[in-house]
């Protein structure tokens, strides 16, 4: 038993930081060949991902945005919706949400300890101790268990989904919103490959939304769906009528739907309002939602992080695209954008392919500013900046000169990117400037 008291506090945790800095140096990844493990842990815990109702969305980008609109339409309709998603943002309890709002400390302790009461027979019974996103997961799906009037809850993937730790819910919908290259060390570094993984999330008799553009992907998601009994449904792109798309949203018309208001910016996220419409035409009829549900929850869903704006003067946004497929779709929106002046100010993690994202950066801006996020995964600033081939480019390393220089010598727009570690610090760092909109 002295092995394990150094691994974990055997009467649990009472202070929510102590547990955050915990859990968070717990073991990343474990070698998966199936989810025999997390069905373990699920049944020494009676099962908590059975007693809701839920949706499980997974992609390689814009998952996050997808939750959030869902949850703002479901909002609209008076269900009380819990979320779980990642990273985080702002503070760790981000991660699992309930009716808008972050787990409270108190449920955030009261679930983990709970969880970590069981390691004593999770090693007697020989099974490896969960790891960071399984543990995470486990207290997500307790504390949504625990909740007496939760209607559903929109659960997000953490990597893929045919092993991924969420993939033992039997959610009403699955939704995958598109597939790009990203964790190809894991995922496998074919889009054929990454699919098919994404799509291990697809249940018997449970139909699944593909916001997949490849009339070749899609027939792999068909053929996936008909395995398990049921079909995919595509949005119909061609039916799709953009009436603006700029820094104060989008207004696009979809089918017989006219003149929507989209909050969240740019054209990818468009896309994902499409596949959110496809997902509210299934939802119509299994919660009873209205077009005014989903006309509302569109304009006022928000999603930190995503080309978000945190100063209007100087004009100042944020986003967290860390792939190349991300990166392409940003740089989309600001080549369509009338101003004179494009900054990008860029810190890339060093394990992301980074040359090919700085090449589209360099032929999107006028000028660039290479930094450096504190958080031990990012690039060297000075790397960064010699790759580059920018006309007009320079290396400020440190966030906060960064931030400075941003401030003092203004850009018609300036837009923080390439990592959400650099979001997250740009975020608190011009807030604390009280520049923030709310």
């Amino acid at each position: 038993m002295e092995t394990i008291k150094k691994n974990y506090p055997l009467d649990g945790f009472t202070n929510v930081d102590e547990f955050i800095s915990w859990v968070q140096v717990q073991k990343r990844f474990s070698k998966k060949e199936s989810l025999d493990k997390m069905k373990y842990f699920c049944s020494i815990l009676e099962h908590p991902e059975t007693k809701f109702k839920s949706i499980h969305v997974t992609g390689t980008n814009g998952k996050g945005s997808t939750v959030a609109m869902l949850n703002a339409i479901l909002t609209n309709k008076g269900l009380n919706v819990a979320t779980f998603t990642s990273p985080y943002i702002t503070c760790f309890n981000e991660r699992i949400g309930y009716k808008n709002n972050n787990i409270s400390n108190e449920d955030l302790l009261k679930h983990a300890n709970i969880l970590l009461s069981k390691y004593p027979k999770i090693i007697e019974d020989g099974y490896e101790l969960p790891t960071f996103f399984e543990f995470v997961t486990l207290v997500a799906f307790q504390y949504f268990a625990s909740l007496e009037d939760l209607d559903i809850a929109i659960i997000e993937v953490g990597m893929g989904g045919r092993l991924d730790s969420t993939n033992v819910i039997t959610p009403i919908l699955s939704i995958i919103t598109n597939v790009a290259y990203d964790h190809m060390h894991v995922l496998g570094d074919t889009l054929d490959k990454i699919l098919t993984e994404k799509l291990g999330i697809v249940k018997d008799n449970i139909r699944v939304i593909c916001g997949i553009k490849d009339l070749e992907l899609q027939k792999l998601c068909q053929n996936v769906a008909i395995n398990h009994h049921t079909f995919a449904i595509f949005p119909n792109y061609s039916s799709l009528s953009i009436e603006k798309c700029d820094t104060e949203g989008s207004v696009f018309s979809y089918k017989n739907l006219n003149n929507l208001n989209l909050r969240l910016i740019g054209y990818h996220q468009i896309d994902n309002a499409l596949v959110v419409i496809e997902a509210y035409y299934v939802l119509k009829e299994l919660l009873n939602l209205s077009e005014t549900n989903l006309r509302i929850g569109l304009a006022n869903a928000k999603w930190l992080g995503r080309l978000e704006v945190l100063s209007k003067d100087p004009y100042i946004l944020v986003d967290g695209s860390h792939n190349i497929d991300g990166v392409t779709r940003i740089c989309e929106f600001v080549k369509n954008l009338n101003y004179p002046t494009k900054r990008a100010v860029v810190s890339i993690s060093h394990d992301k392919e980074v040359a090919a994202m700085i090449k589209l950066i360099d032929d999107t801006f006028d000028e660039v500013i290479f930094t450096k996020y504190t958080y031990v995964r990012s690039a060297d600033a000075e790397s960064l900046f010699s790759i580059s081939k920018a006309k007009s480019k320079k290396v400020i390393s440190n966030i906060e000169l960064a931030i400075d220089e941003v401030f003092n010598n203004h850009a018609s727009i300036t837009i923080f990117m390439g990592s959400l570690y650099l979001v997250s610090e740009v975020r608190d760092l011009i807030k604390s400037r009280r520049l923030v909109t709310k």
